[in-house]
């Protein structure tokens, strides 16, 4: 079992951009710093990394929030379903979990992350979470009521009105925000005592064939009202309606779906909503119950993601990742299909960073729903090309990640490599080409978190020791090194490590003037860049300042380089080079603005530093390097001081080659 505590334990790691960086802060109790309760972990993209389950599937939860997942092999056929507490289940052990045989912790991704743990299976007991389960989920602490209950008794039903072979639904009080499950005799009649009120039943039944794959899905929402009588009613049935999807290319073959029918409402935080997803293999009929009339306060949240990708062995392989829905009502057709012309047609180039690699790629478009962060992982090599058909516009904005490098050859953990994240981005309709991963190489943005619990004033620090910034995030991975913070000499937090990054909690004691140092090492097997890095800064801090019971993050600048005309890394030795430079903070952190800058290249890996003069011009700066002859790599260095008088201090070797 692989640990990755130095992140866990500190923050949520966002993306990476000269506009900055998305985190939300916890504390792991299994570390030093600041406590925790398992309950403080709220939603699925409070913490990031990956988990293996019990099964060998695996759930990635990305830096930008974006969650992943990625079948064990021979089990791509076998469908699971994402709860909107985090929780996934693969459906061939929804029975096992619900009967008590399987301990439902172990699929509790946001749980397992949150405590650092990566292997699901291997996890000793007395770790898990300590919450009481009822069935796949943590027991709630349902409000009792004196009101008078009543028998609700729902029959469920397949797509041709027989009994399915598997099921999850829940109640959920429109009232109180309160839910509970059914538990389906083997006539598929389940009974649950209720006060009087509005309810919404929601999840879904689904089929199976003789190797435990989805053959059958019904999904949904169905309203209840319980007055003065019991009340009886039915979850499927053959009043649904299927959902499917098309596509033009004649010879592309349908490779899964993933659909959610669900709400939100006033109990939800902005972007939150109650349901279940449902990822679907392409052997899979989806069907959906008859739209609801929800309670006031509430809308239905739907959404239906297909893909369809070209024939194995294909010249030129295209891939069709397509996103329909949102919130408030169906599409007025369920069967959905979008021309070519109306999607984002994009021929993409997948960079190595100087080394050819393997990967995996993941997009996620999401047309509104709660859900809809969610993608399944493409296998991807670096070099290669292909043709990306998406949903366009504005309402259906896009994230993804992705990976390449050297994996764990069982579990397929990231070891050593490049990712790369992306938020928010728009596509429009039409055909472009575009590039990933272009370097130059630069120090990797820092995050600090800072929190006071009432009692003591924390910082919550990690550190990327290298990345790129030149118009994409790009974070190196496979780094040994060392970070500390101090004040006055004295020592408030380290680490020594080797992970994904560098992080560590520290207690804040009083007001001065703070210093943050890193120092780390990577190997050259997957990319060439960025082999020896240093970071260093000095910032005004008063804990005092920091409200209690909130969140804030220090503004810890990095000089972000760019440039035209780098490609996979390397640049054109006969040419000059024109860069810009920016000072870079994490996107929750206040910008910043340079007041001051110096920038020195290297051509013998830091033995010997020139520097390079560059023109300062409302915080950006810009400089035009020209190569000696012989020389095969750049390295860098930058000093720089921010209009907040925080003074950074930062080196990478090999930031860049020269070919």
């Amino acid at each position: 079992m692989r640990r990755r505590k130095s992140i866990a334990a500190v923050a949520a790691v966002g993306g990476f951009a000269v506009a900055g960086l998305a985190v939300t802060p916890f504390a792991n109790a299994n570390e030093p710093g600041p406590p925790a309760a398992a309950e403080a972990v709220s939603s699925a993209t409070a913490v990031t990394g990956t988990v293996v389950l019990p099964t060998g599937d695996r759930v990635t939860v990305a830096p930008n929030g974006v969650k992943g997942f990625e079948p064990a092999a021979g089990r791509e056929d076998i469908g699971y379903l994402v709860l909107d507490d985090g929780i996934v289940v693969p459906t061939d052990r929804v029975e096992a979990l619900k009967s008590g045989a399987e301990d439902p912790r172990r699929y509790n991704v946001p749980q397992l992350l949150a405590a650092g743990y990566t292997d699901a299976a291997a996890v000793p007991e007395a770790e898990l979470d300590p919450r009481d389960y009822d069935g796949l989920v943590p027991a709630g602490e349902h409000a009792e009521s004196a009101a008078e209950t009543q028998p609700v008794t729902v029959a469920i039903a397949d797509a041709a009105d027989a009994v399915p072979d598997g099921d999850f639904i829940q109640w959920y009080d429109a009232a109180t925000g309160d839910r509970g499950r059914f538990v389906f005799d083997e006539t598929g009649s389940g009974t649950v005592e209720l006060p009087a009120g509005e309810y919404l039943l929601f999840g879904g039944v689904w089929n199976e064939d003789e190797a435990g794959a989805e053959t059958e899905v019904v999904t949904g929402v169905l309203p209840v009202t319980v007055e003065d009588d019991p009340v009886d009613t039915r979850f499927g049935g053959s009043d649904v309606s299927p959902v499917t999807s098309e596509v033009e290319q004649p010879d592309a073959v349908f490779d899964g779906s993933q659909i959610t029918v669900g709400f939100q409402g006033p109990f939800h935080e902005p972007g939150d909503g109650t349901g279940v997803l449902y990822f679907l293999g392409p052997d899979t009929d989806a069907y959906v119950l008859p739209e609801p009339e929800l309670p006031e306060g509430y809308v239905t949240d739907f959404v239906y993601k297909s893909r369809f990708a070209s024939p194995d062995g294909a010249a030129e392989p295209y891939l069709y990742n397509l996103a329909f829905g949102g919130t408030g009502s169906y599409p007025a057709d369920l069967s959905l299909s979008v021309a070519d012309e109306e999607l984002s047609v994009e021929e993409t180039t997948y960079n190595d960073l100087g080394i050819a690699t393997r990967g995996r790629t993941c997009d996620s478009g999401n047309p509104g729903s709660a859900f809809g962060g969610w993608c399944r992982v493409i296998p991807t090599p670096a070099p290669s090309t292909r043709t990306n058909y998406r949903t366009a516009g504005p309402e259906t904005p896009w994230g993804g990640y992705s990976d390449f490098g050297a994996f764990d050859e069982i579990d397929f953990y990231m070891l050593d490599g490049f990712s790369r994240y992306y938020q928010d981005r728009v596509l429009e309709a039409g055909r472009t080409a575009a590039a990933e991963n272009f370097g130059p190489i630069g120090g990797g943005t820092a995050q600090m978190v800072l929190s006071d619990d009432g009692d003591t004033t924390w910082g919550s620090v990690v550190l990327w020791p290298a990345g790129g910034h030149n118009g994409e995030t790009v974070d190196l991975i496979g780094y040994t090194g060392t970070a500390e913070l101090s004040l006055d000499g004295e020592v408030l937090g380290s680490v020594d490590d080797t992970d994904l990054a560098l992080g560590f909690s520290a207690e804040l004691p009083k007001a001065g003037r703070y210093t943050l140092t890193s120092k780390s090492s990577r190997g050259t097997d997957v990319v060439p860049f960025g082999t020896n890095n240093t970071l260093a800064w000095e910032f005004d801090l008063d804990p005092a300042a920091i409200p209690e019971d909130e969140f804030l993050s220090a503004s810890l600048p990095v000089v972000a380089m760019s440039a035209d005309g780098v490609d996979s890394g390397y640049v054109d030795a006969d040419e000059p080079l024109d860069v810009t430079l920016d000072l870079a903070v994490e996107q929750s952190a206040e910008p910043v603005t340079a007041e001051s800058m110096t920038f020195q290249v290297s051509y013998d890996e830091g033995g010997t530093w020139i520097d390079v003069p560059i023109d300062l011009d409302c915080g950006t700066a810009t400089a035009t390097l020209e190569f000696p002859e012989g020389a095969e790599a750049v390295s860098t260095r930058f000093f720089a001081t921010d209009d907040a008088g925080t003074e950074v201090e930062q080196t990478t070797i090999r930031s860049f080659g020269l070919k």
